[in-house]
């Protein structure tokens, strides 16, 4: 990873695999730094190594690896400089992608599934936002992978639906105090999209999925949006992306 005190400096979480390893990838081609956080430590290696990111294992529900993180970003601070990007990216959904549809229905859930989803999906933006934010300038931009199911119903799995349109509204309700900051917050809410999040039975011969490769570039964009705390979807591929917004939002 590239050393220059004016250089970007991004950091992705759910960084080894689907929209956040194709972030990393499309941000690193651009020359930028980046720091790639994930639990999965072979996958993150082999991503650092084929890109020339810095990984670190990091498990985001995890409020004390935040804090070591940020001392970690304190004590390299003269080498990487502060963070400039952060893509808040990681997610679950309430049952592994090869467990039967009627797994992820509510009656369904075990606890140990429901705090874990809960923990990745809301703490690990919780904890991530307050992390982070102190070390950040005005300038700084954020962008948070919530969903579709963050603004419609996605029956196929109810709980990650409240999960995403919990995010959501954290992103709509922090814009205005972070806009006096001069940091933008923005939560990208794609359809269905091929990563290993997916249920295996959602996966039929007339699906349609979009690529991660086609979210990284909305989520390289996203950064330099200026109409802040603003919910984007994302449907498809040759479609472009466009606001939901909440009630009351009149802005144009």
């Amino acid at each position: 990873m590239s050393t220059s005190e004016n250089t970007a400096f991004w950091i992705v979480t759910g960084a080894a695999s689907g929209i956040g390893a194709a972030v990393v990838r499309a941000a690193r081609h651009t020359g930028v730094n980046v720091l790639a956080l994930d639990v999965d430590e072979a996958k993150g290696l082999a991503l650092a190594s084929e890109t020339g990111a810095l990984f670190r294992r990091c498990d985001i529900s995890d409020m004390a690896q935040w804090q070591q993180l940020v001392e970690f970003l304190n004590a390299a601070k003269t080498e990487f400089g502060s963070p400039t990007h952060i893509h808040l990216n990681a997610g679950i959904q309430i049952a592994p992608p090869d467990a039967p549809l009627s797994e992820y229905q509510l009656e369904a859930v075990t606890l140990e599934r429901y705090r874990r989803m809960m923990s990745v999906n809301v703490d690990g933006v919780v904890f991530g936002l307050q992390s982070l934010l102190p070390l950040l300038s005005p300038g700084a931009a954020i962008v948070v992978t919530a969903s579709l199911a963050g603004v419609t119903p996605y029956s196929v799995d109810p709980l990650y639906a409240m999960s995403k349109h919990a995010v959501v509204g954290l992103v709509r309700s922090l814009a205005p105090e972070l806009a006096t900051r001069g940091i933008n917050i923005h939560a990208l809410c794609p359809g269905a999209v091929d990563t290993p999040i997916i249920p295996h039975a959602q996966k039929t011969e007339d699906a349609r999925f979009m690529s991660p490769e086609a979210l990284a570039i909305d989520v390289i964009e996203l950064m330099t949006e200026m109409e802040s705390g603003k919910s984007w979807i994302r449907l498809s591929e040759t479609k472009p992306r466009y606001v939901i917004r909440a009630p009351g939002d009149k802005t144009a």
